[in-house]
């Protein structure tokens, strides 16, 4: 069965996916602009036009120091960054950039992406890390639209896709002109998939750019009580964490910011199960002496609440989830603590622990055992070390504007 057909067939799962996202996030523009509609803006007409796909925050947040310097190289140019999720747009928002317009990625439906491409025009699209879409690449390719995947990375579920699948994949790559890899062992998964050496660079890694916004972070004060982090948590590693946390006896507060905000009821009700005081940042609740964890359960404050903690434990590490980003953390110069899981991030951990800059735990048991260490005695040279490492990582950023502005 080919791959046009089974898309008719998940058409109506792909609607209802939509509109449950809709209801859920009440964003009437989202539902529209996945759906092929509301795309025009009159004031971009007749400019050249850059398109760059982020799927979400962190692939955001990774690509705008790079976003910043194309603005200054391109006058000329407008840019249109599209993402898969709200929270993803109001992370552009947030950054106001000159030029640039944001909208959401049609779904993977003929109709949809023709209109989007129709409506905009672009010149050039640039695919952030690894979102590879057989419809979208094969209909640029048709309208002769250059494509190139930066900061590319290939997940753990490609790589060990079936036959099948890959074989998808390998002739959507067909349609690319150039892979910029994050690293080295990145190219030779993408060798895997059928991706040619005139098609591959390792160009580094675009985590590793210093945020233009980093100078702005404000830390989060709570109450005049010291706080640990548990950064972009997961469903049941709340749970873990919380447990843990009680059985320390500490004076130190957990914040837990969970990675979908929109998760905040089920974690308070994982929280009273286990009988813990607990307040909640989007109820507007009061921190009090015998409060243990406070769930910061809001949009765009993460940074901030990492400036503010004692140290930073970076969720999605405690189960097979991948990890998240360490690297905000490190440039903020925090002691970080992550979980075995981060294969999604194998290049940033492995930086970091080279250095000491980093504490990985394999289990439950040895990440108790680190919070009391830390609790105890705080390992402040560790945090300067992580943000003297970022920093000379600074050439990333111009190997990618070199490369992009030269091709």
């Amino acid at each position: 069965m080919s791959y046009r057909i089974i898309i008719f067939l998940l058409w109506p799962v792909l609607f209802l996916y939509t509109l449950k996202i809709t209801l859920r996030d009440k964003s009437s523009r989202y539902f529209f602009q996945r759906l092929g509609f509301s795309y025009a803006d009159k004031n971009i007409n007749n400019k050249s036009i850059y398109w760059i796909h982020c799927a979400s925050v962190g692939e955001v947040n990774t690509y705008m120091p790079l976003h910043h310097k194309l603005i200054e190289q391109l006058p000329d140019t407008h840019f249109i960054i599209t993402t898969n999720t709200t929270t993803g747009a109001s992370t552009i928002d947030k950054h106001n950039a000159a030029r640039t317009t944001h909208c959401y990625l049609p779904v993977e439906s003929g109709f949809a992406i023709k209109r989007f491409l129709n409506s905009y025009k672009p010149t050039r699209c640039l695919i952030m890390e690894t979102e590879i879409w057989p419809l979208l690449y094969k209909h640029c390719a048709r309208k002769n639209i250059s494509i190139s995947i930066i900061n590319a990375r290939l997940s753990h579920r490609t790589l060990n896709a079936n036959h099948w699948i890959k074989g998808i994949y390998k002739n959507s790559l067909k349609q690319v002109n150039k892979i910029l890899c994050k690293s080295e062992q990145e190219v030779i998964h993408f060798k895997q998939l059928g991706a040619t050496d005139e098609q591959l660079s390792s160009t580094g890694n675009l985590k590793f750019a210093l945020s233009a916004g980093s100078n702005t972070t404000k830390p989060i004060s709570l109450s005049a009580r010291p706080f640990c982090l548990a950064a972009s948590t997961h469903n049941n590693e709340e749970q873990q964490l919380a447990r843990l946390w009680t059985e320390l006896e500490t004076s130190t507060l957990l914040v837990i910011a969970p990675r979908h905000p929109n998760r905040s009821e089920q974690i308070q009700k994982q929280l009273n199960e286990l009988n813990i005081n607990y307040a909640v940042r989007s109820k507007q609740q009061a921190i009090s002496d015998t409060t243990q964890i406070y769930i910061a359960d809001t949009l765009g404050e993460l940074t901030d609440f990492m400036a503010g903690a004692e140290f930073v434990f970076m969720g999605g590490s405690l189960i097979p989830h991948g990890g998240q980003n360490i690297l905000e953390p490190a440039r903020l110069g925090k002691t970080i603590v992550c979980g075995p899981h981060m294969y999604n991030f194998t290049d940033e951990v492995e930086l970091l622990k080279s250095n000491n800059a980093c504490i990985q735990v394999n289990d439950i048991k040895e990440l108790k055992t680190t919070f009391t260490q830390l609790l105890k005695s705080p390992n402040s040279s560790m945090g300067t070390i992580a943000k003297q490492v970022l920093s000379q990582q600074g050439k990333v950023l111009e190997n990618y504007l070199a490369t992009l502005l030269n091709n």
